[in-house]
């Protein structure tokens, strides 16, 4: 159950990290940059940041099926 719970999160966090990889698209070059000025120095953009939330979610999904 503690599996499944997680699993469930980390789809909630997948879901979430494309809401604000869209978000911060739409933003202009001057918000984005004003957006990453503020952001802790090792943060990446939401751009770089969904994916490998994304492929960490598929990764896991398919252990659980095996």
């Amino acid at each position: 159950m503690n599996l499944q719970d997680f699993v469930y999160e980390l789809h909630r966090y997948a879901e979430q990290t494309h809401v604000l990889k869209d978000k911060f698209e739409k933003l202009t070059e001057t918000e984005k940059k004003l957006v990453m000025d503020a952001a802790p120095p090792d943060l990446r953009t939401p751009e770089e940041y969904f994916q490998p939330v994304y492929d960490w979610l598929e990764t896991v999904n398919n252990l659980m099926d095996n």
